[in-house]
Parts: structure tokens; sequence; C-alpha cells
């Protein structure tokens, strides 16, 4: 099922390409995103299906002991969300695109990996990933977008706003390829890669 959702990966990615340079192919498009959300819906399921079987027992439960796990602090902070700090972060890395002579486009809502497809006068494509924070601290990247930044390599850019809200001359931290340049600094349930504040600083222009 893995290898269905990347080939179909690939192939969107390559439509989207295509789209760029101005070739009509919204139909495909439509066909493979439909396509890819089945095999994925499939997936979570036979996920859960085998889960539960795993936990199938024929013999009477065991009280062995409870353990507590709490994740720290940095890892807590990383995955809070807040919508009007996001919303920001877009606002300020869309205007960062255009004063940089680009046209940024906000496919935040199509859950493609990224949430910005910026395009400069020559045609190459910037796929951006915008991370906005009220202050200063760690962002998390999800497996989607994690993957889509090793797809696409040095196309792909990861944008942290940091103070969204606070500083009226906030600017986007850029990092180019991040898969490639970052150091992740931890990996929370398979589905958040975490990356800490020191390294987006260090590595971010």
């Amino acid at each position: 099922m893995d290898k269905l959702i990347v080939d179909l990966d690939g192939d969107l990615i390559d439509l989207y390409a295509r789209r760029d340079k101005g070739q009509n192919v919204d139909l495909a498009i439509r066909n493979k995103e439909d396509q890819q959300k089945k095999y994925q819906r499939s997936k979570l399921e036979l996920e859960n299906v085998i889960s539960k079987e795993r936990n199938l027992t024929m013999s009477m439960p065991v009280f062995v002991g409870i353990v507590r796990v709490r994740p720290s602090l940095q890892v807590a902070e990383a995955m809070v969300r807040d919508d009007e700090i996001e919303r920001l972060g877009m606002e300020i890395a869309t205007k960062f695109e255009r004063d940089a002579g680009r046209m940024p486009e906000d496919v935040s809502k199509e859950n493609l990996g990224f949430d910005i497809r910026s395009k400069d006068k020559e045609g190459n494509v910037r796929y951006i990933e915008v991370k906005a924070r009220a202050g200063v601290g760690p962002v998390a990247l999800t497996q989607n977008e994690w993957f889509k930044a090793q797809r696409l390599s040095n196309d792909y850019y990861l944008y942290v706003v940091w103070n969204a809200g606070k500083d009226s001359n906030a600017r986007p931290l850029v990092i180019q390829d991040p898969a490639e340049n970052l150091s992740v600094e931890q990996l929370v349930e398979t589905v958040r890669f975490v990356i800490a504040a020191t390294e987006i600083e260090k590595k971010g222009a």
C-alpha cells in the first residue's frame, strides 16, 4: 500500500509541475488525488485491523504495573497549534515572497505537504512549508511534510516565523532542503519530526 501511495505521490508532483508550466492537467490531478486518498484510507483501516489483531489474547489479562509516560516540554511545545499564529505566519511568508518578486499561491488547505507554491519569473518553483510561533521555539514537521521535503530536496523550503503577532518586522528564517540540512532532534510516535530552535537559528538564512 505504501508503494502505491508513493507512486501516486510521484505522479502528482510531475502533474503539479506540468500545471505550473501552463498545461491543462486539472482532471488528471483530481483523479490522482482521489485515488491517493482512497489508498490512504485503506491503509489506515488495514493498520487499525492489524493493531486490533495484535491485541487479541486467549488468556486472562495479568496486571504487571503502571508506567506514566510524559513527553518532554520541548516536544509538547512544538506540537501546539495556534490557528491565529499560523494565519499570521502565512501572511508574513506570502509578503516575503512577493517582496522577493515571486508569485506565491496558498495551497495550505490541499494537504500537499507544503503550504505555499511560489513561482519566480523564470518559472522556478519553491514549495514552502510555513511554521509560525508566538515566541521562539522548536517546530515539528509531519510525516507527510518530511517526506515531501525529502522528495523535493532543493525545491522544498521551510520558513520559520518566530514572534508572529508580536514583532511587526518579523520575517521568516529560510531553510532550503530541510531534510538534508537540518538535524531532527526527536521522532515523536513516528508522525512528527521535531527541530530544535537552536538548529533553526543556526541553519536559517
